[in-house]
């Protein structure tokens, strides 16, 4: 006799709605499990791009208290944003008793899974999508960061990582991690990117050249590293134009240094863009310059456009792009060997094409192959 399929209810907690891949993997999967006919719920905080678009929804809880910034000055905010937490939290129990708290980004992961921990949640998710300690911290930054999540490693009981490059992280670092993890790709809107690629046909359709990117403007991204990389390729061919999309608390700074090196006239700063892909569809090649990563959504998404990718090895990016097939990467901070392959590829249109032409197997990264992949994961645990 069939069965019908228990409904699942399941509550996200992202820190920030901006427009990041952790953010778009939450709303995709928030909006795929209600599609399916379960109830999911989501958490976040009132500040980001997408939380206009987003706080009239059903079943979206937005704190003030809820912010991104983290520090001995912040405690008081981060003790209200627990009992916050917690409040919500015990209100959604008591209607459904076999809740799971699925968790996102750092500081939401945190709270989350401890006020998830005291009300009694037996399935405590979290998402890695990059963890938050680094080579490029401080060693006493470093200390803390870690030391926080390896103790609330002991109350998660179930991992979800984007890229193999964070599993091996949290086998080397975390006990028990190798029991309870698994792979699960942040996905993308394929839809969006298929087919505008098929007009590509990998040739070039103008006298330029242009690169392109998407990037958050702040320390993590290292956009100055792209920046010294483009000013010096383009000091060898002034065909070649970059193109930003993004902003963040950086882009004074970054304006002041294209204005500085009189570059205004190629590097051309789009803000944040609700949709991507008419303008990649422009671009000749995807680069990259982060120093710490887990695995971006935009770079899943330049190859669907079939977009070569240039970027420093950073983070699980090299389980998608490989040296000489598709793209090239680099040594972080080799901002020269940057400037390098972009030159190369920009005057090699035999290079270009072939880069361009890989046959990618992005299945994974389909969105209803990692909504069912989570479903099975809720199920299954």
């Amino acid at each position: 006799m069939w069965m019908k399929k228990k409904e699942l209810h399941v509550l996200y907690i992202i820190t920030k709605l901006e427009l990041g891949g952790a953010q778009k993997v939450c709303l995709s999967l928030f909006n795929g499990l209600s599609s399916q006919g379960h109830r999911s719920f989501l958490i976040s905080g009132t500040d980001g791009t997408l939380t206009n678009q987003v706080s009239e929804e059903k079943n979206i809880i937005l704190l003030s208290s809820f912010v991104r910034e983290v520090g001995w000055q912040s405690f008081i905010t981060e003790w209200r944003a627990f009992k916050e937490l917690v409040r919500k939290i015990k209100q959604l129990k008591k209607e459904f008793p076999d809740l799971i708290v699925h968790t996102h980004s750092t500081k939401a992961g945190i709270l989350g899974r401890w006020a998830a921990w005291w009300c009694g949640i037996e399935k405590r998710i979290h998402t890695v999508h990059g963890f938050a300690f680094h080579e490029y911290q401080t060693w006493l930054k470093w200390v803390c960061i870690y030391a926080v999540e390896f103790i609330t490693s002991f109350i998660t009981t179930h991992y979800v990582c984007v890229s193999s490059h964070d599993v091996k992280t949290g086998i080397r670092l975390f006990p028990r991690f190798t029991q309870k993890h698994s792979i699960i790709r942040a996905a993308v809107d394929t839809k969006q990117f298929y087919l505008p690629a098929q007009k590509n046909k990998f040739e070039r359709s103008t006298n330029t050249f242009v690169f392109g990117t998407i990037s958050c403007f702040k320390e993590q991204k290292n956009l100055f590293d792209l920046l010294h990389a483009f000013k010096d390729a383009y000091a060898k061919n002034n065909t070649i134009r970059l193109e930003i999309i993004g902003d963040g608390i950086l882009r004074p700074a970054l304006e002041e240094w294209i204005k500085h090196h009189e570059l205004t006239q190629v590097i051309t700063l789009h803000g944040w863009q609700s949709e991507v892909a008419p303008i990649m569809i422009d671009w000749h090649a995807f680069v990259l310059s982060s120093l710490w990563e887990g695995l971006p959504c935009a770079v899943v998404e330049a190859r669907l456009l079939k977009l070569p990718v240039l970027s420093y090895n950073t983070g699980g990016i090299h389980d998608i792009i490989f040296s000489g097939e598709n793209g090239f990467l680099y040594k972080q901070k080799q901002w020269h060997q940057l400037a390098h392959g972009m030159l190369t590829l920009a005057q090699n249109n035999q290079l270009y094409k072939k880069l361009a032409s890989y046959h990618d197997d992005l299945r994974s990264f389909e969105q209803s192959y990692m909504i069912q992949q989570h479903l099975t994961l809720y199920r299954d645990f």
